[in-house]
């Protein structure tokens, strides 16, 4: 009952106006975008690949760390996207910590499930769309997009991540989500 409430809470105190990671618009074409990202700050939690169910889990251990979870008791800003992605057995859910230049200006996580580290998305392609970010939207999107990847020859260096805007409650038609692949 406990984590079903901080889970409403995290939903109704979140709005569309969270801080996002800055980039460079390199490109657009409808939907689809090229970016350009420098290195950030993230706190990155992860479970075993397969487990997608496990969502909501990873969720909370982050959500978690910024709401105090940590050897300061100190809260951190939600930001935007949450971004999850699977690399080499492991199924990965990231926050960015924008208020951070360096790891060491973050408090240190209570749980060992939390990782701070540092990524640089550097050059990424991503498209857009509405409704959730369920499996079939993901596969529809992911095809669209690649489908223009492979039209305009561009080098994909990643595997996919998908990035989701909203909280958990917000209305379907608004959301916002995207497929990502880093480019070369």
């Amino acid at each position: 009952m406990r984590n079903i409430i901080l889970i409403l809470i995290t939903s109704l105190a979140l709005s569309d106006s969270y801080k996002e990671p800055d980039y460079a618009l390199i490109d657009k074409s409808g939907n689809i975008e090229i970016r350009q990202y420098s290195e950030n700050i993230i706190a990155k939690t992860s479970i075993l690949d397969g487990d997608d169910q496990m969502n909501n889990s990873m969720f909370r251990t982050l959500a978690g760390y910024i709401f105090g979870g940590n050897d300061k008791q100190q809260s951190i800003p939600m930001t935007t996207p949450v971004i999850t992605s699977r690399q080499e057995g492991s199924y990965d859910m990231i926050f960015f910590m924008l208020d951070a230049k360096h790891k060491e200006d973050l408090p240190i996580p209570n749980s060992s499930r939390v990782e701070i580290e540092t990524i640089n998305l550097g050059k990424v392609i991503t498209i857009e769309f509405a409704w959730w970010a369920s499996k079939n939207n993901v596969r529809k999107y992911s095809r669209k997009l690649e489908k223009y990847i492979k039209d305009n020859d561009i080098e994909v260096i990643s595997d996919m991540m998908v990035a989701q805007y909203n909280p958990p409650l917000s209305w379907p038609l608004s959301r916002r989500n995207e497929i990502i692949f880093q480019i070369k």
